[in-house]
């Protein structure tokens, strides 16, 4: 084919085809790493929102979550790390994620109505039990868990939610309270009690459970300043008489 072109031309025939092939190649190479910067970054996203599930998981672990929340939980972490293992399949790691993920889902409890107030011993407890159910909350919110749940199920996924967060602040501060009341520290035993007050004020009274929880510290308010607990009689201010 060259024969067919005056011989000071081929020269820039064959450099000027050189050019094409290096410029097609670079073309491909972009766009392969175009392709593979888009299947990193969708992997990305779904392994962010993995690691938020993780972490919820954690943070409730012991004290517990509505009935249906953790396997929802447990089930979308799972999907999660499927779907990256179908974006990027020659990652062994990944197996070993699934494989755990799998035993987890299978070993979640169906879920409790209450929480286990006992494994709340301490107020970094609660504060950490209360953080892991505000992001359960927040991932319901943000629609990025369970596509398939309606949008009433997530109110009520929601609503089931709060009320155990407002449960477990509850159960730790009446609990703090009544063994500083029984001590006779009465003042140290109010705090417990305001403090409670304020969390439950700060939160919507979406339920009925917060409206009897709020009924509940008040009436323990109101005790705490007689210097007694619900249910038990004002103490008597009566001056005997002499005899």
């Amino acid at each position: 084919m060259l024969d067919l072109i005056p011989e000071h031309l081929r020269l820039f025939v064959v450099i000027g085809g050189l050019l094409l092939t290096l410029l097609l190649m670079a073309s491909l190479s972009q766009k392969y790493e175009q392709y593979i910067a888009t299947k990193r970054k969708a992997a990305n996203q779904i392994m962010v929102v993995a690691q938020q599930i993780e972490a919820v998981l954690d943070k409730t672990q012991g004290v517990g979550l509505p009935q249906g929340i953790g396997k929802i939980l447990r089930n979308e972490l799972l999907a999660r790390y499927i779907t990256i293992r179908q974006i990027f399949p020659r990652q062994p790691q990944l197996n070993q994620l699934i494989q755990q993920a799998q035993e987890r889902a299978r070993a979640e409890s169906e879920g409790s109505d209450a929480v286990n107030g006992a494994a709340i011993t301490s107020i970094a407890l609660l504060n950490r039990y209360i953080v892991g159910v505000n992001e359960a909350i927040g991932l319901f919110n943000n629609q990025l868990l369970g596509r398939s749940i309606s949008a009433v199920e997530r109110k009520t996924h929601q609503l089931k939610l709060l009320d155990f967060q407002l449960m477990a602040a509850h159960r730790f501060y009446t609990r703090s309270a009544t063994d500083l009341a029984q001590k006779g520290e009465w003042q140290q035993g109010m705090k417990s009690v305001r403090a409670l007050e304020s969390f439950l004020f700060s939160k919507p009274k979406a339920t009925p459970l917060a409206g009897q929880l709020r009924t509940e510290t008040r009436e323990l308010v109101l005790a705490m300043n007689d210097h007694r607990l619900p249910g038990q009689g004002a103490p008597s201010t009566a001056i005997g008489l002499p005899t």
